[in-house]
């Protein structure tokens, strides 16, 4: 097994918001890159982990790959604790609203 970090994440739209993020989502996704320039996001706005009234950040976390001659490999990926909280912060503050007038 080897450690690698987490590059990508799946942010789920709110239910309330699942219309809104739908207009949305290639602006969101950019927003989200250009605050995290490490990372790209997969915005799905509409899902069955969707919450409520939050989004729901899902890091890709386990890739299994085939190497040849050596079978099945499960990479772990590790992430900063820190890293969902600011993305769930910096989500807070994309106006879903403006950008669905756009």
């Amino acid at each position: 097994m080897s450690q690698h970090e987490v590059t990508e994440f799946i942010v789920v739209a709110p239910t309330n918001q699942a219309k809104a993020v739908e207009w949305a989502e290639r602006r969101l996704a950019a927003f989200l890159e250009t605050h995290f320039p490490l990372y790209s996001f997969r915005i799905e706005p509409f899902g069955p982990l969707s919450d409520d009234e939050r989004f729901t950040i899902i890091p890709i976390m386990n890739a299994r790959t085939t190497a040849p001659g050596q079978g099945d490999r499960i990479k772990l990926l590790s992430l900063d604790p820190t890293v969902i909280p600011e993305i769930s912060d910096t989500l807070r503050s994309f106006d879903l609203a403006g950008a669905m007038t756009h």
